[in-house]
């Protein structure tokens, strides 16, 4: 749990005027909370039943709650609160004493640094058992979903324990020639091969379990038999794995097989590919990073990453050289790096002014080293761009990956964190920084701000809210800006505010499918009505990198028998720019289904309409700091009247957001807006029902 987070507690003292002094000693502290005194056992019982709370803090001399009684009640209740107790006396004794009641501490009174210290490890150690217990029942809902999946595959799957088939699902059994996956549970595999393999056979799936590999299947080629007798040449792939928490084997025999495969392989391979330099792609790349964290973790081993980017690429490369003397740049360094690559590691180009090396076991002072070695054979060598020569320095960030690494996305973004630090202030770059993680950073917020979204997305604890889109070009278009709220007790708090810095893609994914889903529902309900609205869907970075999502659209509009011209879909300029190309193709598939795409934050960066030359947006929202210039600092339209002019030429519609006051509609019909957006249209509400005739 960050500092920032609200604490909500429960105090037991006989003195209100000490639980004050507790209160303010906390919020001085840094450390805000929701406090509520507690002055008898009821009111504490009545309190636990009705709400959550995070922490008791209880006096050792209580009279009118006994520690002794809060504690026993607590676990009566089953509740997870840790409860600090205070005590007056010295020594060990009454720590001792606490500590078998069963208080997480004791704290001699007015040792309010210690207290802190003990309130702060408590809270990280109830978020994380929260975090635990959430993750627990996602596992198993999960294996349900996987058990479901398994029972309906066409291929032939089998899990082995101690060579006894403990589950088939039903095309295991009838490519035997049995009636169900019931049939062959909890027989011999091993019976069912021909007699002159069994004992390899055996010897093949005891190598296997010893193995222990649950990355790489190995390919395995037998002779069974079926049930009437028959021989049945059979090739299968097995690996070691888990079943209802036991370690087995999983053997699986593919329905397609033959001269399909070699093709599937090497368009599998294309996919994965970067085209111009032949590395992985950046898609790819996260998928195998996943994969190597997960193994990091299994094997406690400590990996590496690098994200390497050339310095002043567009000032010193692009401008210099051209379109395509970048792209020879590119290949030759890719070329260089791929000379840098140890056995194990693995190489992608990124972007087109970075790559990323990922090397699965390293330590601190081996990848720094390397750093140093690859930064020097850079700047030594000279590049040959289309017919120019070149010398260039490329700055590296390092993130080191382990156990303790969450996922691919917060893994990169350290390795990001580094590489700036490696720029240094000035941006001089050709240097590299290790990443080291501060340990007052919001790490225990990312944790935190996590489980609340998936808890709130699996309880149903969400609503949108709509703020409507003013035409000021009297068009009559019904648009609504479509805001998600996550409930927290009596707060609303918006989770895509945090999303994207958590760097979970996949549940930054599924939060803005439900909003999807939701948003369009809605919609429909609102044509029934009349009302023929548009709504503006703000897309996460990893919703704009999944190249599923189209097609899921498609589907999920034809369901809900809403037009896709209803939507627009609304990108962040910097998740445009750092994804180029995934904009594009984005842009391009979901324009090609009918809907419109809006890019916001527009303005901001050094040539905000490069981007554009690429990517095709329908409308552009532009930064609120252009509004917050002359709305509120009284400063010249200059620079807003200027970029919603250059918009228009290029036929793109303009937003102009938080407006609130009157005294801006003026400056926005000089410049040409199309709409306007703000408090002083409407707030955001729960309901589609502003009145747009007034416009």
């Amino acid at each position: 749990m960050s500092s920032n987070d609200t604490i909500r507690l429960l105090l037991i003292h006989d003195t209100p005027s000490e639980a004050q002094r507790l209160v303010s000693m906390l919020h001085n502290a840094g450390r805000p909370n929701r406090a509520q005194h507690v002055a008898s056992e009821a009111v504490f019982t009545r309190l636990l039943q009705d709400k959550t709370w995070d922490l008791v803090i209880a006096a050792e001399g209580s009279t009118q709650v006994p520690p002794a009684i809060a504690l026993r009640t607590i676990n009566k209740l089953q509740k997870d609160v840790p409860v600090i107790m205070l005590t007056e006396r010295s020594g060990s004794q009454p720590v001792v004493e606490g500590l078998k009641q069963g208080a997480r501490d004791v704290v001699t009174v007015d040792e309010d640094q210690h207290l802190l210290l003990v309130i702060q490890r408590e809270m990280l150690g109830l978020d994380n058992r929260r975090q635990a217990r959430l993750h627990d029942r996602r596992y198993h809902a999960t294996l349900r979903r996987a058990k479901e999946l398994l029972d309906s595959s066409k291929d032939a799957i089998a899990y082995v324990s101690d060579g006894l088939i403990v589950y088939a699902n039903d095309s295991f059994a009838e490519r035997f020639g049995h009636d169900s996956g019931e049939d062959v549970e909890y027989q011999p595999l091993i019976d069912m091969l021909t007699e002159n393999e069994q004992e390899g056979a055996r010897e093949f799936l005891k190598r296997c379990a010893i193995d222990n590999n649950e990355v790489e299947a190995r390919e395995w080629k037998f002779t069974a038999r079926t049930l009437s007798g028959d021989p049945l040449p059979t090739r299968a792939e097995v690996l070691s794995t888990t079943y209802e928490e036991e370690r087995c084997l999983q053997i699986r025999i593919a329905t397609r097989r033959g001269d399909t495969e070699q093709l599937e392989a090497q368009l599998s391979d294309i996919k994965c590919r970067d085209p111009l330099t032949g590395l992985f792609n950046r898609q790819h790349f996260l998928q195998l990073l996943d994969s190597t964290i997960k193994s990091a973790a299994d094997s406690r081993r400590t990996g590496g990453l690098m994200y390497i980017q050339v310095d002043r690429f567009a000032e010193e490369v692009q401008k210099v050289v051209g379109v395509a003397g970048a792209d020879a740049l590119q290949k030759a360094m890719a070329e260089l790096l791929q000379g840098c690559q140890r056995s194990g590691d693995t190489l992608a180009h990124y972007s087109d002014d970075s790559f990323c090396l990922l090397t699965p076991d390293t330590t601190p002072d081996s990848i720094e080293q390397r750093a140093r070695d690859m930064l020097k054979k850079i700047s030594d060598t000279i590049f040959d761009a289309d017919g120019k020569t070149q010398q260039i320095t490329v700055s590296i960030g390092i993130s080191l990956l382990s156990e303790a690494s969450s996922g691919a996305q917060q893994v990169l973004e350290q390795a990001q964190v580094a590489h700036k630090q490696a720029l240094g202030e000035e941006g001089k770059g050709g240097n590299f920084a290790l990443y080291e993680p501060d340990t007052d950073s919001g790490a225990d917020a990312d944790t935190y701000h996590r489980a609340r979204v998936v808890q709130a997305l699996e309880e149903g604890n969400l609503k949108l809210l709509y703020q409507p889109i003013l035409s000021l070009q009297g068009t009559g278009e019904q648009m609504y800006e479509v805001l998600v709220r996550m409930l927290d007790d009596k707060e609303e708090l918006a989770p895509l505010a945090f999303l994207q810095e958590l760097g979970d893609a996949g549940l930054s994914a599924k939060m803005d499918r439900w909003v999807i889903l939701t948003a369009i529902k809605a919609a429909a309900a609102a044509r029934a009505e009349g009302k023929d609205v548009s709504l503006m869907l703000h897309m996460t970075t990893a919703s704009l990198v999944d190249t599923s999502l189209p097609a899921w659209l498609g589907v999920a509009f034809k369901a809900a028998k809403v037009p896709p011209s209803t939507v627009i879909f609304q990108l962040r300029q910097e998740d445009i720019t750092s994804n180029l190309h995934a904009a594009r193709d984005f842009t391009t598939q979901v324009q090609q289904l009918g809907c419109r795409v809006a890019v916001c934050h527009f303005g901001t960066g050094l040539s905000p309409f490069k981007a554009l030359e690429h990517v095709k947006v329908d409308i552009a929202k532009v930064d609120p700091s252009f509004v917050r210039e002359v709305q509120d600092e009284g400063e010249s339209s200059e620079s807003l009247a200027g970029l919603v002019q250059r918009l228009g030429e290029a036929e793109t519609k303009v937003i102009v957001p938080h407006i609130e006051q009157a005294s801006m509609l003026p400056t926005l019909w000089q410049t040409g807006t199309d709409y306007i957006q703000g408090y002083y249209v409407q707030a955001p509400a729960e309901e589609m029902s502003f009145d747009f005739s007034l416009d």
